[in-house]
This record gives C-alpha cells, sequence and structure tokens, in this order.
C-alpha cells in the first residue's frame, strides 16, 4: 500500500512540476525538458538491439500484431492469399524525449504508442501482398531535426542507421533469403531507408529483388537522385518496378518548413527549406503515379483510413506508453480529396475540416505529415499489389 502511495505521490508530483513549467515558463521550458543532453556521448548509448530476439521485431510474420488488421470496407479481390513479397518496413519519429540522443526501444515509453500507431496506419496497407519485417531501432531524438549542434544530430542519426542496417541484414540473410521486396518507411525512417538503398541496393545484385521502395514523409531533393543514385529511378508510372514513391502532403496554402538532413557519400547535410526550394524537390503523386503537375481527381480517391492517434501530450511529458492496441481499424473514406504535386515539391491535397482527417495539429504549413499514408490508405494497398504483380509478371 505504502509503495503504491509513493508512486502515486510521484507521477502526482511529476505532472504538476510539469503544468507548473507549461503556465509558467511556457514551451521553451518544456522543450528543455525534453530535449537530449548538451553533447551526444556514444558511452551513453543504449544497447543495440538483439534481432535474433523477437521483441526487437515489431512487426513479423511470425507475430500477432497490428499490421495484420483490415479496414472494414476495403477491397481485397486482387490480394495475395500467400504473400509473395517481403517489406521491410522502417518506422518514423515517435521517440521525443526526455532522455538521451536515440530511444532505448523500451515498450513502457511513449514512442511506443507511436509505433502502433505507424503498424497500423502504414505498415498494414501491405499486408495484402507481403510479409511485413519491422525492426525495433534505436530511433533518434526529434531534436536531431531541429537542434543547432549538427555534430551531436548527425551522431545520433548515425547510431540510428546503424541498426537498421544490421536488422536489414538480419532480415535478407534470416528471413528474405532472396525473395522479392520492398522498403516501406516514413519520415525519420526515411532518412534511413535513403541511405540503405544507397549503400546496400543500388546497382547490386540485390536490386534485382527490389520490387519498390515507399519514402514517404520527407523532402527528397532531386540532387539526392543524381548524387546518391546510379541505377534507382523515381517511379513515373503506376506498374514500373525497382523505383522510388516519394511524396510529402499538405494542405491548400501550405508551405515548406524546417531543416531536413541528408545523408550523402561525404555524410549528412542538413538542409533548411529555403535551400530545398533551391535543389527542387521530388513529389509522386499517390493518385496517378505520375511526377507532372496535373491535379488528380478525387474520383480518383479510392480510400482514407483514419487511426486515432493514442499517445498524449501527458504520455510525452512522462515518457509513458498508455498500452493501448488496435484490434481492428474503421471503415475507409472514399472520394475524399484531389492531389497535385506542386513546383517545389510539396503533394498538395483538398483542406480537410470538420472531419476525421482535419489537421488537428493546426500548424501554419498546414502539413499533414502523420497523415502520408492513411490518406491515400486504399490507392497505396492497391498499388503495392499491382506492383508485385508487375515484379512478378517480369520476374516469373
Amino acid at each position: 500500500m505504502q509503495k503504491a502511495l509513493k508512486i502515486g505521490l510521484w507521477v502526482l508530483s511529476s505532472v504538476v512540476l510539469l503544468v507548473v513549467l507549461l503556465v509558467g515558463f511556457g514551451k521553451t521550458a518544456v522543450f528543455a525538458y525534453l530535449a537530449p543532453p548538451a553533447t551526444f556521448n556514444i558511452t551513453h548509448a543504449p544497447q543495440a538491439p538483439n534481432y535474433q530476439d523477437d521483441y526487437f521485431w515489431v512487426s513479423h510474420p511470425n507475430k500477432a500484431d497490428s499490421a495484420d488488421l483490415l479496414p472494414v470496407g476495403i477491397d481485397t479481390t486482387e490480394d495475395y492469399a500467400e504473400s509473395p513479397v517481403d517489406v521491410f518496413f522502417i518506422h518514423s519519429t515517435g521517440y521525443v524525449g526526455p532522455g538521451g540522443w536515440n530511444s532505448t526501444m523500451s515498450n513502457k515509453n511513449s514512442e511506443a504508442q507511436s509505433i502502433e500507431y505507424m503498424l497500423t496506419s502504414m505498415a498494414s496497407i501491405y499486408n495484402g501482398c507481403c510479409r511485413i519485417y519491422a525492426p525495433h531501432y534505436r530511433e533518434a531524438h526529434l531534436h536531431s531535426f531541429i537542434s543547432d549542434d549538427l555534430i551531436a544530430s548527425s551522431q545520433a542519426l548515425d547510431l540510428a542507421y546503424s541498426d537498421v542496417k544490421a536488422a536489414f541484414d538480419y532480415f535478407l540473410t534470416h528471413f528474405n533469403r532472396g525473395r522479392p521486396f520492398m522498403i516501406v518507411s516514413h519520415s525519420q525512417g526515411s532518412a534511413h531507408a535513403l541511405r540503405l538503398l544507397e549503400q546496400e541496393v543500388d546497382g547490386q545484385a540485390l536490386q534485382q529483388q527490389l520490387v519498390a521502395a515507399y519514402v514517404v514523409g520527407y523532402w527528397l531533393p532531386k540532387d539526392k537522385l543524381s548524387r546518391s543514385f546510379s541505377s534507382i529511378k523515381l517511379c513515373e508510372s503506376a506498374s514500373q518496378i525497382g523505383c522510388i514513391i516519394s511524396y510529402d502532403t499538405y494542405g491548400e496554402g501550405g508551405k515548406l518548413e524546417g531543416r531536413v538532413p541528408h545523408w550523402y557519400a561525404s555524410g549528412w547535410e542538413f538542409n533548411t527549406d529555403e535551400q530545398q526550394k533551391s535543389k527542387s524537390i521530388v513529389c509522386v503523386n499517390p493518385l496517378s503515379w505520375r511526377t507532372d503537375l496535373q491535379q488528380a481527381s478525387s474520383e480518383r480517391h479510392l480510400g482514407a483510413m483514419p487511426v486515432e492517434f493514442k499517445r498524449t501530450p501527458l504520455d510525452m511529458l512522462l515518457a509513458r506508453n498508455p498500452g493501448y492496441k488496435f484490434t481492428k481499424l474503421p471503415p475507409i473514406t472514399k472520394y475524399l480529396t484531389w492531389a497535385q504535386c506542386q513546383a517545389d515539391g510539396r503533394l498538395v491535397i483538398k483542406q480537410q475540416q470538420n472531419n476525421a482527417f482535419a489537421n488537428h495539429l493546426d500548424q501554419n504549413n498546414r502539413s499533414y505529415h502523420v497523415l502520408d499514408f492513411s490518406l491515400f490508405y486504399a490507392n497505396l494497398r492497391q498499388n503495392a499489389v499491382h506492383r508485385t504483380q508487375s515484379f512478378l509478371q517480369q520476374h516469373p
């Protein structure tokens, strides 16, 4: 009883302290509380994952997880009964602190709830064609994308990538064993996916197994394609294989805002929004699967699937996983929006209001970042099946 009382008092005092910080000092104090140490120290990094242990696979064909779920009303007539392709899924940033520069991968922490959301709203798209493998990795802190300390940010991203590469190597050797595969990623995961494609796939024998790479929710400058890839190209049609699909979603009147790191052979480059504009960002429209600037009408929109984000701000502040597990997915919504690639590389959609897809963050840049996959859920699902069909026809 006394132990429970002490725990309750600790939680209460923590909440009171956070409220005082927020009210008294505003966002600055909260960000300082959540931020990692001033410098990166590899000796303080969490222990590396052991990919022989199922714990370090947040999704795996031998595990019952949220990537197995299906939305109500989704068309499964073209699905493969036996999954002929593998998906290597690299999840987004869920780790916002408090703590070090990289996640400890503990299921008790709030980022575990974010991963649950990602498996449900993103990875589950691919269960109509594919076996899904998603590694736990020591993802870099969100601060890595906004900190002025570019050295520490680079070191945190390098550590995260070392896990992704180790997981990919283990996946190829022990699970994939020569089968066709896709790489699917979002946000920070896409930064690592692009590096993985450059270092491990492009121009190598392994490229012959690549069905497609859905590298979503990240600014992909054209010079990344020209400087980093000798063989892998941008997808220009719905059936093209061995290519990259990339887009980042905004509402009408949105704007590029922030700083996005990219890895090149010469090292990390942290490009601001202004630099990205001058570089020109690529965009593949997920309604037309083309790179032109023509608007694809809402008649081509096969369905969005809303997933409620269960991690609250208090969960984030307390580094607490509320433990919610999705057991079913809601119905899809057809004909929700048109989509159009812009000259600056944004994918623009109809501004959503008074529905499950409304921009609840109310950001000035009108980014739909967390909805990049779920807004085009059915189109992505169908396209993954079609690219699988195309690959199998060309590689019987």
